[in-house]
């Protein structure tokens, strides 16, 4: 990919395995942590109960199938399938669905800061650089900022987009413009730092951003076409090199 010479003037970023890793899911742990706050369980369901069901709502769906997914490019929200789930069961709560959705993934899936990005964030300030975050995510955007700040304390963005909350999943060119229109600048001046070619690289690509293709956490195969005018790195040090011989 080729090297750039001209600055970026605003950074968005991918948010799992980008921003942060995150621990194996756990989803019945989750679930017995927000059934503390329920004002009614009457049939005494359990965390492990509620992730079965969640389940086989998911297989019904086909959400996570792995020769479908990346061809699924709406987001259905997480309040949505909790409200299905506590109806099914009679579980009732005094607050607002959402605001479990921060807990529940805290205790389901823990996280860490990737190393080096609370670095990166402290050096695009220095640089007067913008960051912001675009996410596929059931999640809702509050929770998401909620998320990145209990993991990355000087983490200081713009704006954060979760796609539950934009219909569009990446790599849509929709969820795209609609970051790109909260950036302020054309989209030659926007860098979208992500680990998947499809939904990252591809995509912003194709919104006319220069992708970042953050590589240090490739796990499975990728399809690895080169987009012409990006950018392939290991680790965060040497984004900040890259940034520094630009003009």
């Amino acid at each position: 990919m080729k090297k750039q010479t001209v600055k970026p003037s605003f950074i968005l970023f991918d948010y799992g395995q980008t921003l942060v890793t995150e621990g194996s899911y756990d989803g019945a742990r989750g679930y017995d942590v927000i059934l503390r706050q329920a004002t009614s369980n009457p049939n005494g369901v359990t965390g492990e109960q509620l992730q079965r069901e969640v389940e086989k709502i998911n297989r019904e769906l086909g959400r996570f199938d792995p020769a479908t997914r990346h061809k699924r490019l709406t987001e259905m929200t997480e309040e949505s399938i909790s409200r299905l789930l506590f109806a099914k069961y009679g579980i009732r709560f005094d607050c607002d669905l959402r605001e479990l959705e921060l807990p529940f993934w805290n205790a389901a899936n823990p996280c860490q800061p990737t190393d080096g990005i609370c670095n990166l964030l402290d050096f695009l300030k220095e640089e007067s650089i913008r960051t912001g975050v675009v996410s596929n995510l059931s999640f809702c955007g509050k929770t998401l900022r909620g998320r990145i700040a209990g993991c990355i304390p000087n983490a200081d963005f713009d704006f954060v987009i979760s796609s539950c909350d934009y219909l569009f999943r990446k790599p849509s060119k929709h969820i795209f413009e609609a970051a790109l229109v909260q950036t302020g600048v054309s989209a030659d001046k926007v860098w979208f730092c992500g680990d998947q070619f499809l939904p990252d690289i591809q995509g912003a690509s194709s919104a006319g951003m220069t992708p970042v293709w953050y590589k240090a956490f490739l796990r499975y195969d990728q399809e690895c076409r080169i987009i012409d005018g990006g950018i392939e790195i290991n680790s965060w040090e040497e984004l900040k090199e890259i940034i520094r011989s630009t003009r």
